[in-house]
C-alpha cells in the first residue's frame, strides 16, 4: 500500500506540468504568436494554417498514445482451495494506532542515498529515493522487537507517507536541488497515515468486459484462469483496499499477488488543447474576410500554444526512438518505460493504473473493496538522520566519507566528505565501506588517503576487521594454510603479529583470542595483562536474546573448564566452580 501512495504522489508530482497552465491565460508567448501570425498576408497565413492543420491532425493522432508494463511478480503455480477464507473486513481501533503513529513519527530516522545524479529530477519507476524512511518505535536500543507494538502497527507501516517540506544542512535550509551530495543534517517533514474505517464493494464477473462503478469505468484487459488485468482510473485506484475472488465452487479467496503500474498517456488538458486549436484555425479558414479571420486569432490561448510545442517535441522523440530497434532492446521493458516517461514529462499524465492480481485458483467473479470512510492521522517532525551504532551509515558522525554512485559512464562508485566535494572519482563498478578511511573496491582493500584524495591499495592484507584506536587496526592476512588477525600501526608497523583469530575491545582491555580455548588480555598500550587464571573470556550476556540491558559482566573459564564471573575492571567476583554462568530470563542482576 505505500508504494501505491507514494507512486500516486510521484506521477502526480512529476507530471504536473502536463495538466498545469490555466485555458484562459494568453501569455507573452501567445501573443507573439498570434502577432506573427497576424502579421502575414491572408493567403500566406491561410497556407500555414493548412500545414499546422496538417500536423495538429497528426499530433491528435500521436495523443491516442499509450504505454503500459505488464511485468508481474507471480507467486507460483496454482494451488488447491478447499475452503473459503474470511470475508473482508475492517476491524480498526483507532485509538490505538493513534497512539502507535505518534510513536512511530517520534522515533522516525531517515537515510541518505547518495547519487550524484537526483538534482536532475529524472523519473525513475521503483527508482531509489534520495531519501529513505525508518521509525525505531517497535525497537529497542539493542535491536530487539517490541512484539505487541511491532504486531498491532505492522498493518499500517506501508501506509505511512513522509511529505518533505525542508532540508537543512549544517544547520541552514537549502533547497533539493542544490544537496546533490551533501550529507544533511535533518528533514523538516509531514508525516501523514490514512486508513479506512468502512467500505463498499463490487464485482467484476468473469465475462464482463467493464464494469462501471459510481462515475468510473473499468477495463478488463484479461481475466483467464487464476490471473485478472484490470485497467481502473487513478482516482478510484487511490481508494481500492483489497481484492478476494471465487473460484468455480465459489469458495471466497485472498488474492496471492499483485502488481500493478501507472498506464502512461497523453494528458487529456494536451489533448484537449490540441482540439480547441485546431477548431479555432478551421474558423479561420472558413473565413473569407481577413479582418474576421484574423480576429478569430484572439481566441488563442497559452495552453493551445504550449500543446502544440510540446507535443511536436513529443512526437518527433517518439519517431526518432521507435526508428532505433537497438537502443528499445537495450532499455527493456522497465527502461523504456522510464525513458519515455522522462521525454513526455510535459505532456503525459497518467489516469489508469493496470493492475494484475492473481489468485490461488481459477477466477468465477472478483470483490473489489473500495473505502468509502477514512481516518486521516498527520504529525509534524524534525526527521534526524538514522545512524543506529548497530547499523552505522557513517562511520565517522563528523567527518564522514561517503560512498556514492554516478550514472556517468555506466554505474560507477566515488567517494566524496559531508559537504558533497569529491575525494576518488567514481570509477569502482563495485565500493563497500568497511570503516570510515577503509574500503573494498573491486574485490580489493583501499586504505583512503583523504589528504592525497587517491585509493592506497593494501594487497598484504586479506580484510580489514576494526579500529581498536585511532591508527591501531586490526587486519587479516593469510600465514600459511589460515587467515589470522594481528594489529597494525599505521598500517606499516606490527604491533601484535598475527597469530590471533579474533579481537574484541571492552572498556578497560582488549581479548585476542589466541585459538578456540586461549584468549590473552591487553591493555590499550597493547601490554599484556596478567590473567588471574582466565583462559577464556566472553561477555556473560553475548549469546542471550533479551530486552533485558544487563550490566558489563563476564564470564571467564580456568584451565579446569571452571567458570567465574567477571566484572569490566577484570576483577573475579567469584571463584571458578561453576559449570555455566548465565543470566536469568527476564531479570536482571540475577544468574544462574
Amino acid at each position: 500500500m505505500k508504494l501505491k501512495r507514494i507512486l500516486i504522489l510521484l506521477l502526480t508530482s512529476t507530471f504536473l506540468y502536463a495538466c498545469s497552465q490555466t485555458p484562459t491565460s494568453q501569455a507573452p508567448e501567445a501573443k507573439k504568436y498570434i502577432a506573427s501570425l497576424k502579421a502575414m498576408k491572408y493567403d500566406e497565413l491561410k497556407n500555414q494554417l493548412r500545414k499546422d492543420t496538417a500536423l495538429l491532425n497528426k499530433l491528435i493522432k500521436t495523443a491516442t498514445f499509450t504505454l503500459q508494463l505488464t511485468s508481474h511478480f507471480s507467486s507460483g503455480e496454482k494451488s488447491g482451495v478447499d475452503k473459503s477464507v474470511p470475508e473482508f473486513e475492517i476491524n480498526h481501533d483507532e485509538a490505538t494506532i493513534k497512539v502507535l503513529f505518534d510513536d512511530y513519527c517520534k522515533k522516525l530516522l531517515f537515510e541518505q542515498n547518495f547519487n550524484d545524479g537526483y538534482a536532475d529530477s529524472t523519473f525513475s519507476l521503483y527508482g531509489q529515493d534520495m531519501f529513505s524512511y525508518e521509525s525505531r518505535f517497535s525497537l529497542t536500543d539493542d535491536n530487539h522487537i517490541l512484539e505487541k507494538k511491532d504486531s498491532l502497527f505492522k498493518p499500517f507501516k506501508d501506509d505511512v507517507v513522509t511529505h518533505e517540506k525542508a532540508y537543512f544542512f549544517r544547520g541552514k535550509k537549502i533547497a533539493k536541488t542544490d544537496i546533490r551530495l551533501k550529507r544533511i543534517d535533518s528533514i523538516q517533514a509531514e508525516i501523514s497515515l490514512k486508513f479506512p474505517t468502512d467500505f463498499e464493494r463490487f464485482s467484476i464477473d468473469k465475462s464482463a468486459k467493464t464494469e462501471d462503478y459510481k462515475d468510473a469505468t473499468i477495463e478488463v484487459e484479461s481475466l483467464k484462469e487464476n490471473m485478472a488485468q484490470l485497467k481502473i482510473p487513478m482516482d478510484l485506484y487511490a481508494e481500492v483496499i483489497g481484492y478476494q475472488a471465487y473460484n468455480n465452487q465459489n469458495l471466497r479467496m485472498n488474492s496471492s499477488a499483485l502488481s500493478a503500474t501507472p498506464m502512461l498517456g497523453i494528458d487529456k488538458k494536451v489533448s484537449e488543447s490540441l482540439k480547441e486549436l485546431l477548431d479555432i484555425f478551421a474558423e479561420v479558414l472558413n473565413e473569407n474576410e481577413e479582418k474576421n479571420g484574423k480576429e478569430k486569432l484572439d481566441k488563442i490561448r497559452q495552453n493551445q500554444v504550449d500543446a502544440k510545442e510540446n507535443m511536436t517535441e513529443f512526437d518527433a522523440y517518439l519517431n526518432k526512438l521507435f526508428e532505433d530497434k537497438e537502443k528499445i532492446k537495450e532499455l527493456g521493458d522497465m527502461g523504456l518505460y522510464n525513458e519515455i516517461a522522462n521525454a513526455g514529462k510535459k505532456v503525459i499524465g497518467v489516469q489508469t493504473q493496470f493492475v494484475i492480481v492473481e489468485f490461488p485458483d481459477d477466477i468465477k467473479s472478483i470483490d473489489v473493496f473500495v473505502a468509502t470512510k477514512s481516518v486521516s492521522l498527520q504529525n509534524k517532525a524534525m526527521v534526524k538522520y538514522g545512524n543506529h551504532y548497530l547499523n552505522p551509515k557513517y562511520f565517522d558522525e563528523a567527518k564522514p566519507n561517503i560512498v556514492f554512485y554516478s550514472k556517468e559512464n555506466g554505474r560507477k562508485f566515488g567517494v566524496s566528505n559531508r559537504d558533497g566535494e569529491t575525494i576518488v572519482e567514481p570509477k569502482f563498478d563495485e565500493l563497500r565501506q568497511v570503516a570510515n578511511e577503509y574500503f573494498v573496491g573491486d574485490e580489493k582493500l583501499y586504505w583512503l588517503n583523504v589528504a592525497g584524495k587517491k585509493m592506497v591499495p593494501l594487497p598484504q592484507f586479506v580484510s580489514y576487521v576494526q579500529t581498536l584506536k585511532p591508527g591501531y587496526d586490526v587486519f587479516e592476512k593469510t600465514v600459511g594454510n589460515e587467515d589470522k588477525s594481528g594489529v597494525m600501526l599505521n598500517r606499516e608497523k606490527t604491533i601484535l603479529p598475527f597469530k590471533y583469530y579474533r579481537f574484541e575491545k571492552h572498556g578497560q582491555f582488549i581479548i585476542a583470542s589466541k585459538t578456540h580455548n586461549l584468549d590473552e588480555l591487553y591493555d590499550f598500550n597493547f601490554k599484556k595483562i596478567p590473567n588471574k587464571g582466565i583462559q577464556k573470556i566472553h561477555l556473560v550476556d553475548e549469546f542471550i536474546a533479551s530486552d533485558i540491558k544487563y550490566p558489563t559482566l563476564f564470564e571467564a573459564e580456568d584451565v579446569n573448564k571452571k567458570k567465574a564471573l567477571v566484572d569490566k575492571n577484570l576483577n573475579l567476583l567469584t571463584p571458578f566452580k561453576y559449570e555455566f554462568i548465565n543470566p536469568f530470563y527476564g531479570v536482571n542482576n540475577y544468574f544462574m
